[in-house]
């Protein structure tokens, strides 16, 4: 800090400091729209999304989160296989139209489909042979009373000719098929027999019960990654990007630093169709050097979470209200918007959060008791409880 510089840059607020004055207004709650943009190029149905913590968002909590409109981000404390496979299973969990459904190679055996099955969660798996030409299809009801193991898939599976439709098959025309005939799974074939996507009536049926879900232009769940600056990076998130992740976000406890700049040019320059995050800052001066290295959207939070040490360790931060607000004065006219990480007790919070320049709000220990959440579960006095941790915990950092 330069000599000249004042020792007390300004007086802040935190969310417990201010409350919103009321005034007049003719909007009814039912008219409310909750949308908000995640980033530059990714809108959610409600401003939230779930914390790339370990005890608090993997698949299942990001398919949660996306159901009701926001966006999960799965935590980067695992191998890059192990992440980007989570982005599969979120990806794979719902959508209009299976792009690239599990299958099974006509060699295979019925433990090939069990082990399958059990380990994604699906119900059936198409069985290809050369150049991935439809051969059948095999369910749970077909290996239901199968006892051995080893007995080909093409014993038990059920076979062509299969009801199927052609590529371009609205989801309105394939409910239709899927009634009509009384099926579930519904195999989308080209003119040549190759399997070249999976329609099921589940996913129909949680597309008309969840309509505000946050999805993809294929109708799969959006869901986001955390990285670090770490090596590895530009691996991970090419494994991720062929996973099919939606936004990538840079986390870092100082968002503000050569490393995290030059990481964000580099990922710009190397996937510039990947919507990215940086963070965290908690300067203006910060979150617009972010966005002119390229973030998409910037995290703003230093030391507001619950579990968070920074501010009485290192001594550094500023009240989370403040932040956001310089954050979204440093950010005035370029579009990228402000994501609130941390300090959220209670729902006027993210009032306060959205008042003050952000378009969302991350929340961690408000979702880290949940089933969805990771973390393990224990027991104290007859109670359950579920552990949470930071990600600068000593057993966070030894798990990574």
């Amino acid at each position: 800090m330069p000599a000249s510089a004042p020792k007390i840059a300004f007086q802040a607020l935190t969310y417990d400091d201010v409350l919103l004055l009321p005034a007049y207004s003719e909007v009814l709650p039912r008219d409310t729209d909750t949308g908000t943009w995640l980033t530059r190029r990714i809108r959610l149905n409600i401003p939230f999304v779930s914390a790339a913590m370990d005890t608090v968002t993997e698949a299942e909590m990001a398919i949660a989160v996306a159901r009701e409109g926001g966006l999960g981000f799965i935590h980067k404390n695992m191998s890059i296989q192990r992440q980007a496979e989570q982005v599969r299973r979120v990806k794979r969990s719902e959508s209009g139209m299976i792009l690239d459904p599990v299958t099974l190679p006509e060699t295979g055996v019925v433990a090939d489909a069990h082990r399958v099955m059990r380990e994604l969660g699906i119900g059936g798996i198409p069985i290809i042979g050369p150049d991935r030409v439809l051969r059948g299809i095999v369910t749970n009801r077909d290996l239901r009373f199968e006892r051995d193991p080893q007995r080909s898939i093409t014993e038990v599976m059920t076979a062509m000719p299969l009801i199927t439709t052609a590529p371009g098959t609205t989801l309105q025309q394939a409910e239709e098929i899927l009634q009509e005939h009384k099926i579930e799974k519904l195999p989308v074939v080209d003119a040549q027999g190759r399997l070249a996507g999976l329609i099921t009536y589940r996913d129909i049926i949680k597309k008309k019960d969840r309509p505000y879900a946050c999805k993809d232009e294929f109708g799969r769940l959006r869901v986001g990654a955390a990285v670090g600056v770490t090596p590895d990076l530009a691996a991970r998130v090419a494994a991720l990007v062929e996973a099919g992740v939606d936004v990538v976000s840079v986390d870092t406890a100082h968002g503000h630093s050569r490393g995290v700049l030059d990481a964000v040019r580099a990922l710009r320059g190397q996937f510039p169709a990947l919507d990215l995050i940086a963070g965290n800052v908690a300067t203006a001066e910060g979150a617009r050097a972010l966005a002119d290295a390229g973030a998409d959207a910037v995290k703003v939070g230093v030391g507001p979470g619950s579990i968070c040490t920074t501010r009485i360790i290192a001594g550094i931060g500023v009240p989370q209200l403040s932040a956001v607000m310089e954050a979204a004065r440093g950010l005035e006219g370029t579009g990228v918007p402000v994501i609130a990480d941390g300090g959220i007790k209670f729902s006027g919070d993210v009032v306060k959060a959205l008042a003050g320049g952000a378009a969302t709000v991350m929340i961690g220990s408000l979702l880290a008791g949940t089933e969805e959440a990771p973390g393990e579960v224990q027991l104290y006095e007859g109670r359950k409880f579920k552990t949470y941790r930071g990600m600068g915990s000593v057993e966070a950092m030894e798990d990574g």
